[in-house]
């Protein structure tokens, strides 16, 4: 008896698990792809991550070669104008070295100061010479040098004397006076000198004008300049031999930074458009040919160049250089370095950065302002390694290959016998449960078909079991379905507001269904009957309290107006005190003028009896000083009077010595001289004496009038002071005065500010008065709104009552 809910229930588990579970199959991949999934991955993810590596370290040991080779072809390159340079030199030293070179000079500098030809203007000297332009002293020397421009790189070559004429030369050159040529002057200077580049129209090459200085050999004396100008073709086939076999796809360029002249241009980009592998782009004279335009990466790189130049001179730190580097453009992978040229011992500046897609590579030439420029295209680059990213590649999809046949193979193998017990499994899953699994394969794949066997046998039994119960399922579900039939017969009338309907219990199935629809009726019953009651009740109330509630409104909208008006009349009071209080404001600031203005005429007028005091006493001391004055002139009246005396005296003397003079005759004549002029004397003294009298006695004169105005002066500022002194008495009482008004101003003020202040506080208590009133109005409508509509609520919900049917209480 406990086996068999088990076997009852089981079938239906398994029924409903069949009929679900193939959608849920559908979705899920079959044990071939998961094998693939799984062990192709675990093959070929380590074998491609190989390649990869391998690939990515190929790829970068190439790219840094051609990043080495670059760098390497542009120090060559300077290295190599460099030697060409010197080599250049070197054949102008060998020039000067001739025999007949110091002779020529000599006999030049001769024949210049015997024609007196410095005493000559450089347009008499053009007009003279201008057919052979050269003073032709040695053809030998002529022929020489045109021999040297046959057998050497030099282009044309010539030599002026000391005083820049043109001596000898291997072509005549425009001019005969070359010392007015700043070229000339800086030879003289600084003596071996690489002057500048240009395009030479006589021989339509470029060409590099260089000079050195002519001394004597014994003496040292400064005998003239030798001047040549090096077509660089020799250099453009040299470099050419030394990179035209490169596979290399790279341009070269070498630039006179002082001019931007392009002095040559090897471009390795596009071998069928420039057969020799190199191309001169200013092959021509045309006034551009020195455009930044036609160098590589135009004027940023031009900045960059001029920069290392700088650096090579030591006028600029590699350092500073670094970082105005960085600033000039958009640069990437900028390195600079300075090393020492190992053939010539001189100090080489290169640079190393990407622009626009491109690698420039930057060398500067020791010595001179050209610096070597290589370039190569980025996507050169990029595509270094592609042939063997090829053989990485094909390698790694033959392995994947053979590895895809060799799982394809072993899958095969593995799920031939789980794909037949599947196909069998689908059979019994749609229903035929007579069906048996082969017993194939694995160990694993047999005991899996054997189980499937036996579980399908035990399916079969589940289900016949499951049949009879679902039978008596089928009744018990006809005699629930007649049982609610019933019901609904019983309660069909409570739908149109019947609540004295009661459910039938004689169903034994929903007996309790019934019993809690007769409970629930009941419950509904009473709360119908109480919301009766309670809906008249408020309708009632409602009645009697709305005339009441509507009278508040009014008074409440009546006061709320009257507090408007209140409040408009205390804020036009307020408004009136704040004018006073202004009022009162501005008068205390007069009051306090005032009184600053008294205070200050007190100072003053204490000043001025101080001054006064002072100047009586002044009047004192000079009343003083001029009676002793006044006895001062008695006292020379005196001596006056003493003076006059003598004098008379003296006349008198004078009279007698000359009576007596004339007594002694011829003897007395010169004592008779000198008593004339002591009488003289005494005359001219009596006349001072009366002058003196006569200004003395007006000096008493004066003095005593004097006295009497000072007298005068002393009683009237005596006097001044007793009237200042009376007038100060009343500026103190006037002075105390204002200070008490301006108390009672401030403090009438004070009071004022006071009162401004309580009426703006009464204003703004007003005004929240005025918004309350306001606020209690809007309430006080809002408040009979709502009863109205209360009312009719209650009204709506005792007709909405009045449907129920209920059973009245007695």
């Amino acid at each position: 008896m406990t086996k068999k809910p088990e076997l009852t229930s089981s079938p239906s588990l398994l029924t409903s698990t069949t009929q679900s579970n193939p959608n849920q199959i559908k979705k899920v991949s079959p044990l071939r792809s998961r094998l693939l999934t799984t062990l192709l991955p675990t093959v070929l993810v380590p074998l491609f991550i190989a390649s990869f590596i391998g690939d990515k370290t190929v790829e970068r040991e190439a790219k840094t070669e051609i990043i080495n080779e670059l760098e390497e072809d542009t120090v060559l390159a300077s290295q190599t104008f460099a030697t060409f340079l010197r080599d250049s030199f070197k054949t102008m030293d060998l020039v000067i070295a001739n025999p007949d070179v110091v002779p020529t000079l000599q006999a030049g500098n001769e024949q210049t100061e015997e024609q007196q030809l410095t005493q000559k203007s450089i347009e008499e000297l053009e007009k003279q010479f201008a057919t052979i332009k050269s003073l032709k002293t040695n053809e030998d020397l002529d022929r020489y040098l045109r021999k040297v421009v046959r057998y050497s790189p030099i282009a044309e070559t010539y030599f002026t004397q000391r005083n820049g004429f043109n001596i000898a030369y291997s072509n005549p050159p425009d001019d005969f006076v070359q010392s007015d040529e700043d070229w000339w002057q800086t030879t003289k200077e600084e003596r071996r000198s690489v002057l500048k580049t240009g395009f030479d129209d006589s021989i339509q090459t470029n060409v590099i004008e260089l000079s050195d200085v002519v001394r004597n050999p014994r003496t040292g004396d400064f005998l003239g300049v030798l001047k040549s100008n090096v077509a660089v073709d020799s250099f453009n086939t040299d470099i050419d031999n030394l990179y035209g076999e490169r596979k290399q796809d790279f341009q070269l360029q070498i630039i006179d930074l002082s001019n931007n002249f392009i002095i040559t241009n090897l471009d390795y980009r596009d071998l069928e458009s420039h057969a020799r592998g190199h191309q001169v782009i200013n092959s021509d004279h045309d006034e551009n040919q020195t455009e930044t335009s036609k160098m590589i990466g135009s004027e940023p790189i031009v900045q960059v160049a001029q920069t290392l130049l700088e650096v090579a001179n030591k006028d600029l730190s590699l350092e500073k250089a670094q970082q105005l580097i960085n600033q000039q453009a958009s640069f990437s992978e900028v390195s600079l370095n300075v090393i020492q040229d190992q053939i010539f011992s001189e100090t080489v500046v290169t640079a190393l950065l990407r622009y626009q897609n491109q690698l420039y590579s930057f060398s500067t030439i020791p010595k001179t302002n050209f610096i070597s420029l290589g370039v190569i295209d980025y996507q050169v680059i990029e595509s270094t390694g592609d042939n063997l990213q090829k053989v990485f590649v094909l390698t790694a999809i033959i392995l994947g290959i053979v590895s895809l046949l060799i799982i394809l193979f072993l899958a095969q193998q593995i799920t031939k016998p789980l794909i037949n017990l599947s196909n069998t499994t689908q059979k019994a899953a749609a229903g035929n449960l007579d069906i048996q699994a082969n017993l194939e394969g694995a160990l694993e794949t047999r005991t899996l078909a054997n189980n499937f066997n036996y579980l399908v046998k035990q399916v079969k039994e589940s289900i016949q079991s499951q049949k009879a119960l679902a039978e008596e399922q089928r009744q018990g579900k006809e005699q629930l379905e007649t049982a609610i039939v019933n019901l609904l017969d019983d309660v069909q009338d409570a739908t149109d507001g019947d609540l004295t309907v009661r459910a039938n219990l004689d169903s034994m199935e929903l007996s309790t269904v019934a019993d809690l629809f007769n409970a629930i009726i009941d419950n509904l019953q009473e709360i119908a009957l109480e919301a009766r009651q309670s809906t008249s009740q408020v309708e009632d109330s409602l009645k009697q309290n709305e005339s009441a509630i509507r009278l508040l409104a009014e008074q409440a909208i009546t006061e709320a107006e009257e507090t408007r008006d209140t409040l408009i009349s205390v804020e036009q009071m307020s408004q009136s005190i704040q004018a006073v209080a202004e009022n009162a404001n501005q008068a205390e600031k007069i009051v306090d003028d005032t009184y600053n203005t008294v205070l200050n005429s007190t100072s003053n007028m204490d000043l001025t009896v101080d001054s006064i005091l002072t100047l009586r006493t002044t009047v004192g001391e000079t009343a003083k000083k001029m009676k002793r004055l006044g006895e001062s002139s008695q006292k020379i009246s005196q001596a006056v009077s003493f003076i006059e005396d003598i004098a008379l005296k003296t006349n008198i003397l004078a009279i007698n010595a000359t009576v007596e003079a004339g007594r002694a005759g011829e003897y007395g004549e010169g004592f008779t001289i000198v008593a004339e002029q002591v009488a003289a004397l005494a005359e001219q003294s009596a006349t001072a004496t009366k002058e003196i009298a006569s200004i003395v006695a007006t000096i008493q004169s004066e003095t005593q009038e004097v006295n009497q105005a000072m007298e005068s002066g002393t009683i009237q500022v005596v006097e001044t002071t007793r009237l200042i002194e009376s007038t100060k008495d009343s500026l103190e009482l006037v002075l105390e005065k204002s200070q008490v008004i301006n108390q009672l101003i401030e403090s009438i003020s004070q009071s004022t500010v006071s009162q401004a202040d309580t009426s703006q506080n009464v204003t703004n208590l007003m005004q929240k008065i005025a918004q309350l009133s306001e606020t209690t109005s809007k309430s006080s409508q809002e408040v009979a709104q709502s009863i109205v509509e209360t009312a009719q609520v209650a009204a709506k919900l005792q007709s909405t009552v009045a449907q129920f049917k209920v059973v009245e209480s007695a």
